[in-house]
């Protein structure tokens, strides 16, 4: 078979796999009857949308200067709504300010919003990155008791995190091997193999640095692209073996 005919069939059956473990059932008929096709059209539908949030999420702080700050501000005194406070919870949280973040998500969870689990989201992160651990938790179980799909797959991720924070390795682990395989990309992998090669699971940790390095050489430039810092990381821990 020709080396792209084998590429294809490999992509194929991420992406069909990727869709199955995320819910995303029907999805696997069209990339299986639709070879190629179906698997672009999941990758610019589903995939890559995914990818987006995710990088939105991490922007660097200098993704809100100072004065975008300001003007936020001034947006949310003309106008007290919860549209405006989230927007600058959202820039205080990118520029690494997690107290006032908090707070404004804090004082806009309430009346009609008390259940709204864009906020209650962006509360998990910005208490996880202010090393409130007890309020994370407590944010996290709501969320999955109000959603009824459960957490979303960035959430699961940062409680696998906050548990590896606190010392619970077992709980971490646990919540890391859950989703290692249906998280988009490779971080939940990376983070994984990290922690168990703390633990001294150097083998167990090597297959899944292998894994991000076979990804990284299959899949698109562009998937490599998001996944730059965790392929540097499995390739340098690959070396230390």
């Amino acid at each position: 078979m020709h080396i792209l005919g084998i590429l294809e069939i490999i992509v194929q059956v991420y992406f069909a796999i990727h869709a199955g473990r995320t819910g995303r059932y029907w999805w696997i008929f069209i990339i299986l009857f639709f070879p190629l096709v179906g698997s672009l059209i999941y990758f610019f539908v589903e995939y890559l949308p995914e990818k987006q949030i995710t990088a939105k999420v991490k922007r660097p702080a200098t993704a809100y200067p100072a004065k975008s700050i300001r003007q936020l501000k001034q947006e949310l005194e003309i106008t007290d709504s919860v549209k405006n406070r989230m927007n600058l919870a959202k820039a205080y949280f990118q520029a690494g300010q997690y107290p006032a973040s908090i707070e404004l998500l804090e004082k806009s969870l309430e009346g009609v919003h008390a259940n709204d689990l864009n906020i209650i989201e962006g509360l998990c992160h910005s208490y996880f990155h202010n090393h409130n651990y007890d309020s994370l938790f407590e944010y996290l179980l709501k969320y999955e008791t109000l959603a009824n799909e459960g957490l979303p797959n960035n959430l699961r991720l940062l409680k696998a995190r906050a548990y590896e924070e606190i010392g619970d390795v077992k709980a971490a682990f646990k919540e890391y091997e859950a989703i290692a395989d249906i998280y988009s990309g490779e971080e939940a992998r990376c983070r994984y193999a990290l922690l168990l090669k703390k633990q001294g699971q150097e083998e167990k940790a090597n297959e899944l640095f292998r894994t991000i390095l076979k990804n990284a050489k299959l899949f698109s430039k562009q998937y490599s692209a998001f996944e730059k810092e965790w392929v540097r990381i499995a390739k340098a821990e690959m070396t230390s073996f």
